[in-house]
Order: structure tokens, then sequence, then C-alpha cells
């Protein structure tokens, strides 16, 4: 569900320097590390260790230099932490560094009294700024400013050859569009220009956490999708997390509001839901202390580096009232059966979408400005490996049974690209249209010819070969 702190690029090879014979550049060779390394395990260490890539090599660049001295060919992971920074600019553009995790960001905007969409967990160190982007970005303020993506005004990046480039709308516009949706194809990223925005309501928020028992599930549900209709308020985001008590393994619902708004109108919204709650707190705070007052326990232990996190996904219209009660109970039975796994979550993302369908389908790579309105995510994290295949057969089974057109409420399989599980189809991920998959295949054989950032969604290079 969340991106690494560090925009990680795999070049496909996973070959030391001493099996493949390749020798850094004297001024470069400092900046590469193999497994006897001391900090080798912390570079190298992901949000989850599930179905992780193992690293033979991990190269630290310190300045754009030492990404263009030579191919990188060779490298198995880069590592970008000497990237992180924020520069706020005159015209109140920002520059951002690949390194600078969400955190860092909201800080320095919202101290100027500006804003960004940013993700549901941008905080505890997590949260990469390009990373997330670069696969479109949601968050709760897309329905007023649209995606973090489409804020982007500019990129810079190393190709695989160590060529650096730029590109915007007025230089390799191509390329600027590709980037925005699946701009991890292409090379790496060393910094963005990005938009920003006054702060809504003086930066000010309405924040609200609710509990739920079980069997209200069903009047939850139902007071979301009646928000829903016909357009959620532009303003408003819901999430909704459903996940088994650790102590009775029943499964609990939590739902939170924000509104940047006023108290009283963030309260209307509030009221929606809380005759049915068990408790709920609720406060104004400011845009960057949110992330300290929105499911503390659940944020945090959820960003946790190092743990196995198991997820599949998928996009759906409205809010499927009987499928997510049978979700519901087979998740309660997982737990019992298994209860290592009882971390497992049901989570959803319920976003205004004025912001992402106010731009044309065409602007950018991202497909899914009209399928948007929900991100369901069968989330699993276990204690202990043995029950890893029944955690995951639960959640793939989930994701199947959610997909279907019937239940999704869209007659092709949508996937929003950061929260896919790998399994997809790509144009579930990349958009169904021969147009795109006929740029995006030309952008990949112009800018990565060679395959060397096919780690993560890999774009095809023949367009017989997109699913």
């Amino acid at each position: 569900m969340f991106v690494s702190i560090f925009l990680v690029f795999f070049s496909g090879w996973a070959s030391a320097t001493t099996e493949s014979g390749y020798m850094w550049p004297p001024s470069e060779a400092a900046q590469a590390h193999g497994p006897s390394w001391l900090q080798f395990a912390n570079a190298t260490m992901r949000w989850s260790t599930y179905a992780a890539p193992t690293f033979n090599e991990v190269f630290i660049p310190r300045r754009e230099e030492d990404l263009s001295a030579g191919a990188i060919r060779k490298a198995s992971l880069i590592n970008m932490e000497n990237f992180a920074y924020v520069e706020l600019n005159a015209d109140m553009t920002v520059t951002v560094g690949t390194g600078t995790t969400f955190d860092d960001l909201i800080d320095v905007l919202g101290n100027a009294g500006r804003e960004i969409t940013v993700g549901f967990c941008p905080g505890v160190g997590v949260v990469g700024v390009v990373g997330a982007m670069v696969g479109g970005g949601l968050g709760r303020l897309e329905g007023l400013h649209g995606l973090t993506s489409d804020a982007l005004l500019g990129v810079r990046m190393a190709l695989w050859n160590g060529t650096i480039i730029e590109a915007s709308d007025t230089v390799n516009q191509e390329l600027f569009w590709g980037v925005r949706g699946a701009g991890q194809n292409f090379g790496i990223i060393i910094e963005v220009l990005l938009e920003t925005y006054p702060a809504t309501n003086g930066g000010m928020q309405y924040s609200s956490d609710l509990t739920f028992t079980v069997d209200k599930l069903e009047a939850v549900l139902n007071v979301t999708n009646s928000l829903l209709e016909p357009q959620l308020d532009p303003a408003l985001a819901i999430a909704t997390s459903i996940s088994p008590d650790p102590t009775t393994l029943e499964p609990v619902i939590r739902v939170n509001i924000v509104y940047p708004g006023s108290l009283e109108k963030g309260q209307n919204f509030r009221k929606l839901f809380s005759p049915f709650s068990s408790g709920f707190t609720e406060q104004m705070t400011t845009w960057t202390n949110l992330t300290s007052v929105v499911f503390p326990d659940i944020v945090a232990g959820g960003l946790v580096n190092g743990n196995p996190h198991n997820q599949y996904s998928v996009l759906t219209k409205d809010l499927p009232i009987e499928h997510l009660r049978e979700a519901v109970n087979s998740l309660g039975s997982l737990a019992l059966q298994y209860p290592a796994a009882n971390e497992s979550t049901i989570f959803i993302e319920t976003f205004g979408q004025k912001g992402v369908e106010a731009l044309p389908r065409e602007y950018s790579d991202f497909p899914h400005r009209d399928t948007f309105r929900n991100a369901i995510v069968f989330s699993v994290t276990y204690s202990e490996d043995a029950v890893a295949d029944a955690a995951d057969s639960w959640a793939l089974e989930m994701r199947n049974k959610f997909a279907q057109p019937e239940v999704s409420g869209y007659d092709k399989l949508q996937i929003y690209q950061n929260y896919a599980h790998g399994d997809e189809p790509l144009s579930a991920l990349y958009g169904y249209e021969e147009w795109r998959h006929e740029c995006l295949t030309r952008l990949k054989n112009n800018y990565d010819p060679h395959g060397l950032f096919n780690g993560f969604h890999a774009i095809p290079t023949n367009l017989a070969d997109w699913s």
C-alpha cells in the first residue's frame, strides 16, 4: 500500500560487481557497497518483506554527477537518501528531491501556508513523494487539487546510460506525459518541480475517528454510499479500516472523516455516522498535524519497515455492501483460524473526485480519472511465515470477487498502480486504450531500451505483450 522511504529502481540485473566484471569509476566506487558492508541491511531495507527481491549491491549517490558518471546497468539497487531536500521557490512552486518523504514536504508547505495532495499515510518517515507521484498520487485533497502527479511541472532524471535530461510541458513532452502514471519505467528521477496551492481554510482541518462494532457494517456503508451520490463533496475524505480486534479477533470497523472546512460542516458529516458508533473523537487540527491525530495506532503500526505486507486491491464505483459483509466475515474467520494473521485489514479510501475528473483522460498516463471513487485494499500482515499461503489465498480470493463487473461497478478491472499486487493485467494499471499502449511502449523503447527499469510493473517493449 505504501511507498518506501527511498525511491528504489531495479536494473533487472542482480549481479554483484565482482560477478559481472564491472568496475565502478574511482569517484563512485566508495558509494557502492556489497553485503559485507555493515550498513547493507539498513540501506536495502524495504517497507514490506513480502516477495522482496534480494540485492547483491547498493549504490548510494551523493550528487547528480554520480548518476551521470557511467551506465548504471550493473547496479542492483540505487538508494536516493542523499537527495532528500525541499526548496520552496519564490513563485510558490516547490523543488523536491527524490529522497524526500511526504512528511518533509508537508512541513515546508504547511508552514508557508501552502498545500498539495499527499497520501493517506504521509508520516512516520516512510512514504516518498516521488515514489508515490509516479504512480499517480492519490490523497485526501485530490477532490480539490487533483492527484500529486497533476501538480507536476517538471522532472529531472538520469537515463540508463547516465544521460541527464529534463521533461516538462515544453521539453520531452511525451516522456513528461508518461512519467505521470508510469514514471518508474524510464530512469532515475533526481528531482521534481511541483505546483502548490493556498492552504484551504487557512490550513485548518476537521478530523474525526469513529469506531463501530461489526454488526453496524451495513449502516456505515450505507452512509458512505449515500454521500457518493451523485458525487462526494470535493473536500471530503473518508477512510474505512476493518481489522480483527487483537484480543477477541472479531472484526472492528473504524472510520476517519477529514474535511478542510469549518467545525460545524465537519460535524455535519460526522453526525451521519455517529448514531451507529460506539465512540468517536474529533478535533480541528492543522494540515501539518493531521498524521498525528488520524488513526494514530493504525498508521504507526502499518508503516513499520521490514515486516511482510501482502496486498491485493481493486477500484469500485460504490461500496458493494453484500460482498463487503462476506469479506468482513471471512476476515474474521481467517483471524480465528490463523491468529498470527490478525493484523490483516480491509482498507477503503473514498475521496472527492472533482479535481481528478476536471482534467481530460489524455492529460497524463494516469488512466482512472472516471473510475477512482473507491480504492479497496485487502492487506494481509502476519507474524509467522507459516500462515503466508493462507493469508495470500484469502486476499487473492477477495480481490478476484470484487474485480467482477457486477461487484466493482466497472466493466473492466481497474487497479491503482501503487496498490497493485503484480499479477494483474497491465491494462488494468495503465489503461485499456490502444493509443496508451502504443505511447507507453514507444517511451519504454526510447528511454529504457535494455529493460533496466523493469522491476515494478514493467511496460512491454512489444505491443503484442500488453495484457
